[in-house]
């Protein structure tokens, strides 16, 4: 109540305000409402008949669900009857009309609505990530799913309220500290709610003895919210009457339809007669009305003005082949939140949250993927970061983040139905249908299982983590060697051991380039849990000591991200996967990400050092090691066998590199000129070559960019097969390729005189 004298809006000449007050007369309903059911009709289940606006309703719902009226559900016909402002409703709901986007179709009808009555959304996207966090301390969802028949399934009342609670804490619609939000209340109070509320009448359900018809904003959350916040700071009382019917004696809630009683009460609460102001004129006549205006208070007539809105109410959908109720009412409100839409657009990350949990809840129902799954993929029931091979579903939250991008990314042929699934879905959700956008869309939820808090930090790692799945080396199993998703939920040092085994193989048959599943699994799941560990991600640097000897530190963020921080310390700005796979070809990298798991699997993640010369490995180290490929080589004489016991042992540095650098000058090539010396040299060269056949291969994937093709940047997939290729755009200038050509015949008339020497000795001997 001391804050009220800030408010701008009660002094109309205050030298900021942005808007001229609307005049309440003649706009804005200026009598309470009145519930009074029809005579002559027939009782509802509930024991009366409905009102006027409740038979119109009736005659509504009659007509989009293609039924008699007398089967429309007396919850629905009060929910409607409980909101209503004004009885020109009556007529705006004979004008009902079907409004159609992308995903189907809904009976819609603008209403008067009263403010205090309407409840804010479950399934509104906007500051989903924040407000699934403060979720998560009760243990519950971010409801966002809308089943069949506008359905929303909740475990309680209080669950529901906890929603309310948790969006509130996300955007404290009390405030007026910041310009904007002084610029936001300033305007509701002084025009009232100018742009339409949308939403639906809800079913909702908590279990078999709990239900009832509810109105709900879609969009609108906002406003309603800080309407209803500042109704109740100028009058020193809750106007947020939304759920007065669910209040037991006791002071609970139980979910339920509401009634003509209940409506009745909620009536009589909108009087108000506590505030301190007279919120409604005492009298139905002209003259009465007119009195009440011109003796009305500041506050009374910013409350006024705040206390109806006009709202786009549906009340049946018609999806299209293909598409649910939950796609018609995402799509609505995405078409005014979109870029190009509307001004007031949601986060990139509120929108792909919500497109991810789309794409999880299709998996659900086809099977692919367990309700106990998603409430993990939803942040509803944490994974523990310590290890612990007996919990189910997932051992730890490294395995469990991996797990959201494997089951939504990876195109699996032993789950053939499932990606699939998941690109029909983002089709279905008229976006970029393409392996960028799933990894981009399921990202934001793998990061609320990893646990991120904050923009920054979930932005640092859904880049990271959707720039490397979109890959195929990571994401299309047919075109790798094993399966390393049936292996993540192993111990880290089977996986370990596994990769040490294929390394050695790889070396055997002369080809470390190609990846076993063990080395894959490996390199992914430190690329997570480095990326992931809050020791890394709040790590913090020595660089001083204080007047008490104590050492001074700053926070350095030290996590893989997508390049490496812009290149911080002079690192190398390859990708997150990069990094890892390059390490995993080397029994030192091993070692290394084999720690860095181990590392974020205990009950609280510490730092990872490197096991053998006991260094941090913080994202700086790793990227001046592993950059780029380890240049790797020897005879198979240099190793030895794996022992019995299926662990293995290299005896040798397979990272040495051999010193190339005096071949070229004649005073060194007596080294040369002995069997060792010339095969090591042919090993290198061999090297080379397939380290330039390698980028070669890299430079012909490359797609002409958007601006080179001529389309629009929203429009363009560069997985899309039949995009340019740079080498075909712009191709390669005759200089570069008449330079290069006596350098290539130099190497093929070099190979074939040796081919033919080896064949003439083979032929000797």
């Amino acid at each position: 109540m001391a804050q009220r004298n800030n408010f701008r809006f009660l002094n109309p000449n205050h030298p900021e305000l942005i808007a001229d007050a609307v005049n309440v007369d003649g706009v804005f309903p200026l009598l309470p409402p009145v519930f009074e059911p029809l005579t002559g009709e027939p009782d509802l289940e509930d024991g009366e008949p409905p009102t006027e606006l409740g038979k119109a309703v009736m005659e509504w719902y009659g007509d989009a669900h293609k039924c008699h009226p007398s089967a429309t559900p007396a919850s629905v016909v009060r929910a409607v009857e409980a909101i209503s402002a004004t009885k020109h409703n009556v007529n705006a709901v004979k004008r009902a009309r079907w409004r159609r986007n992308h995903a189907g179709q809904f009976s819609v009808a603008q209403l008067e609505v009263l403010v205090p009555m309407i409840r804010p959304a479950t399934v509104q996207p906007r500051m989903a990530a924040s407000a699934q966090r403060i979720m998560r301390g009760h243990g519950q969802s971010l409801i966002h799913e809308v089943g069949t028949n506008l359905r929303i399934q909740a475990r309680s009342a209080d669950h529901l309220r906890h929603i309310t609670d948790a969006q509130k804490q996300v955007r404290k619609p009390g405030a007026y500290i910041s310009q904007a939000e002084k610029e936001f209340a300033d305007s509701l109070a002084l025009e009232g709610i100018r742009e339409e509320l949308r939403g639906f009448v809800y079913d909702l359900r908590v279990s078999d003895d709990e239900r009832g018809h509810i109105v709900e904003t879609d969009d609108g959350w906002t406003r309603v919210t800080v309407a209803q916040s500042f109704m109740g700071r100028l009058m020193v009382t809750s106007a947020d009457l939304s759920t007065l019917h669910w209040e037991n004696p006791d002071g609970t809630h139980t979910v339920r339809p509401h009634t003509p009683d209940s409506i009745r009460a909620a009536h009589g609460a909108l009087l108000f007669e506590e505030a301190p102001f007279k919120v409604w004129p005492s009298t139905r006549t002209r003259a009465g009305i007119q009195a009440w205006v011109a003796g009305a208070s500041a506050e009374a007539l910013a409350n006024i003005r705040m206390m109806t809105a006009r709202m786009d109410i549906g009340i049946a959908i018609r999806p299209y082949h293909g598409n649910t109720d939950h796609d018609v009412v995402y799509a609505d409100m995405a078409r005014f939140h979109v870029k190009g839409q509307n001004p007031t657009l949601w986060g990139k990350a509120d929108d792909e949250a919500f497109k991810a949990r789309t794409v999880v809840n299709d998996l659900v129902r086809h099977n692919y993927i367990t309700y106990e799954q998603r409430d993990i993929f939803f942040g509803d029931v944490v994974v523990p970061w310590g290890d612990d091979r007996q919990r189910v579903p997932y051992r730890n939250r490294i395995v469990a983040t991996a797990k959201v991008m494997t089951s939504t990314v990876v195109d699996d042929p032993t789950v053939p139905g499932r990606y699939p699934t998941v690109r029909h879905t983002l089709k279905r959700l008229r976006v970029t249908n393409s392996p960028l956008q799933a990894a981009t869309t399921t990202a934001s939820l793998a990061g609320l299982v990893a646990g991120l808090d904050g923009d920054g930090e979930m932005g640092q790692f859904t880049a990271a983590i959707s720039r490397s799945f979109r890959k195929a080396e990571l994401r299309d199993i047919k075109q790798q060697s094993g399966n390393w998703t049936r292996i993540i939920d192993l111990d880290t040092n089977r996986i370990a051991d596994g990769a040490r085994n294929e390394l050695l193989d790889s070396i055997s048959a002369g080809n470390t380039r190609d990846l076993g599943e063990h080395q894959r699994a490996l390199a992914i799941l430190a690329m997570i849990a480095h990326a992931a560990n809050p020791a890394l991600r709040n790590y913090r640097e020595i660089f001083g000591m204080d007047e008490n000897g104590e050492p001074r530190t700053r926070r350095l963020p030290s996590s893989l991200t997508i390049s490496g921080r812009g290149g911080r310390g002079g690192v190398a700005a390859v990708e997150a996967d990069v990094i890892c796979f390059n390490a995993v070809r080397s029994p030192q990298g091993i070692d290394q990400l084999e720690a860095i798991i181990d590392a974020a699997t205990t009950a609280e993640p510490v730092v990872p050092r490197d096991p053998e010369t006991g260094e941090e490995l913080l994202e700086e180290r790793l990227r001046h090691r592993w950059h780029k490929a380890p240049d790797i080589s020897g005879p198979s004489t240099n190793r030895t066998a794996p022992p019995e016991d299926g662990t293995s042992q290299l005896e040798f540095d397979l990272s040495e590199r051999i010193d190339e650098s005096g071949i070229s000058d004649a005073d060194n090539l007596e080294s040369l000129s002995d069997f060792k010396g010339w095969s090591q040299a042919m090993i290198g060269l061999v090297n080379d070559i397939e380290h330039l056949a390698h980028k070669v291969s890299v430079l012909s994937q490359v797609r002409a960019s958007a601006e080179l093709v001529g389309v629009d940047e929203d429009e363009y997939d560069p997985e899309d097969d039949s995009a340019l290729l740079m080498i075909d755009r712009v191709g390669i200038d005759l200089e570069v390729e008449d330079g290069s050509d006596k350098y290539l015949d130099a190497l093929r008339d070099f190979l074939k005189r040796g081919v033919m020497a080896y064949l003439k000795q083979q032929a000797r001997q």
